[in-house]
């Protein structure tokens, strides 16, 4: 018997495609373990999942008023470390004036300079400060207003 290439053809077929689905068997391994692998990733860090009814509701609530309440706690420290810092230049600007004499005077400028800046930059770090704290704001415009003051009082000669 003879073999005609139309019957080797189908054969050589066959053999290509049970190769192919061997490779593609081995792809599908690799995607799977890919896949489970990254479903675990995900499941150690995906959230809790939600609760329903009334205590996902209230879950969800806690959740909303946190994060804004972070945000406004973390501005209110802001505030207040400079806050601190510029009343520490205050007491360094008393004690200026208090020794007298011309270097200190021109120390204590510069002091009063610094002040300036400080609620200047305090102002406009945090401009919707009225909103969330008005205590902190009304602390923040005195601080304005005694620093403008105060250099009205220098520029006029009082401390002279």
């Amino acid at each position: 018997m003879k073999i005609q290439p139309d019957q080797i053809v189908p054969i050589q077929q066959t053999g290509k495609v049970q190769s192919s689905r061997s490779t593609q068997a081995g792809n599908f391994g690799d995607i799977l373990a890919r896949e489970v692998e990254s479903g675990q990733q995900a499941a150690r860090t995906a959230p809790p999942p939600l609760l329903s009814g009334m205590a996902g509701l209230t879950q969800a609530m806690a959740a909303q008023a946190a994060a804004p309440a972070a945000g406004v706690a973390n501005e209110r420290q802001a505030v207040m470390e400079n806050v601190d810092s510029i009343l520490n230049q205050w007491e360094k600007y008393s004690d200026a004036l208090a020794s007298g004499g011309s270097a200190q005077l021109r120390q204590a400028y510069g002091t009063l300079e610094t002040i300036q800046s400080g609620v200047k930059k305090l102002k406009d770090e945090h401009p919707g400060l009225d909103g969330h704290s008005p205590e902190l704001s009304s602390l923040v415009n005195e601080l304005d207003v005694l620093a403008a003051t105060e250099q009205i009082k220098f520029n006029r000669g009082d401390y002279l």
